[in-house]
């Protein structure tokens, strides 16, 4: 095994009981005790215990997971995707990450490149910025829903903004996004518990604009990139449209697909070929180009064998008789015109 996967190795083995974590549409994860039927390097085939899912929960190939174990009285987690259903209870998982001793997320993170701005809520009125938060969002719905022009203009005219906000763009489009909140390198320092309005830019087909209320739940020491002071912040999200969750999942369940495709293209790769592999590959040819001979001989001698037997086999006891008299008769009239 690779020193790659030496650290999952030391977590897992084949029989081995774990817990498996499955994100919900509507926010939170449903968990469910597996048996890992198979174990090889980063891929894991697990059997979850319930014949049949809830029927809020899904499972397909893409989704993100999380993989619990337990070391003592402590459990370690780390993120996985699903590349193969190989029955409604059984999965073939990739993990990806390291094994964390910490509190499980409620939601599965990934890092990615975002672009966002962002705006300090000055408003203490949480059910004004609840209001102002829906009225940008679903304008934002309206246009992607292709409403005509005249009709957006309208929406907005009875239903303008209710909260003046100051954007400003994030410089650093490097950013952890999750379904639950984001860390984002922000260019100004923010306080616990402030609210922030966000606007990020998803890069799908055709592009899309979330907005988002997040509540800033920790702030790091700020470090200097390129000559400029960034602050880093842990923020969760207070109001994010479901239908934009769902994409934030999806968009780190591609992310991290062309990612194990890259892995794999790299190791196979960096794979070498034995010295062994050529001799064994003359030998199955060899085999093979025997074995076809034989075929060739057999059926050459089965066609000679049928055509000769079609020619000089045995004729029925009628056809037999039949014919000796034939000979017979044949015989005398030729005696009795030459006498």
């Amino acid at each position: 095994m690779r020193d790659d996967y030496a650290e999952y190795a030391s977590y897992l083995h084949t029989g081995l009981r774990v817990e498996i974590g499955i994100p919900l549409a509507g926010g939170g994860v449903f968990r469910d005790w597996a048996i890992i039927n198979d174990y090889h390097e980063d891929e894991v085939v697990a059997q979850i215990s319930r014949d049949v899912l809830p029927a809020n929960v899904r499972v397909e190939v893409g989704s993100i997971l999380d993989l619990s174990v337990w070391v003592e009285k402590d459990a370690y987690t780390c993120s996985c995707i699903v590349t193969e259903k190989e029955s409604a209870r059984t999965f073939r998982i990739r993990l990806f990450g390291t094994f964390n001793l910490q509190e499980r997320r409620q939601f599965f993170r990934l890092q990615m490149d975002l672009r966002a701005r962002f705006a300090a809520v000055e408003e203490q009125d949480r059910d004004l910025v609840k209001t102002d938060w829906e009225r940008r969002k679903e304008l934002e719905h309206m246009k992607l829903q292709g409403y005509d022009r005249f009709v957006i203009a309208a929406h907005q005219a009875q239903f303008p903004p209710a909260l003046e906000l100051d954007w400003r763009e994030i410089p650093s489009p490097s950013s952890n996004v999750g379904g639950g909140g984001i860390r984002l390198r922000l260019p100004r320092r923010v306080r616990p518990e402030e609210l922030l309005n966000l606007e990020i830019h998803l890069p799908v087909h055709p592009p899309r604009l979330i907005y988002a209320v997040a509540e800033v739940m920790h702030i790091m020491e700020p470090r200097v990139v390129k000559g400029k002071t960034e602050y880093p912040a842990g923020l969760k999200f207070l109001h994010l449209d479901e239908r934009d969750r769902d994409l934030i999942f999806q968009q780190i369940s591609v992310r991290q697909i062309e990612h194990l495709r890259k892995l794999a293209d790299a190791r196979s790769m960096q794979e070498p070929v034995t010295s062994a592999e050529p001799e064994r590959r003359g030998q199955r040819m060899l085999r093979s180009t025997l074995l076809a001979l034989v075929v060739l001989i057999l059926s050459f001698c089965l066609v000679r064998f049928l055509i000769r037997y079609n020619e000089t086999g045995p004729q029925n006891p009628i056809g037999t008789t039949y014919e000796k008299s034939i000979k017979q008769y044949r015989g005398v009239r030729d005696s009795s015109a030459v006498r």
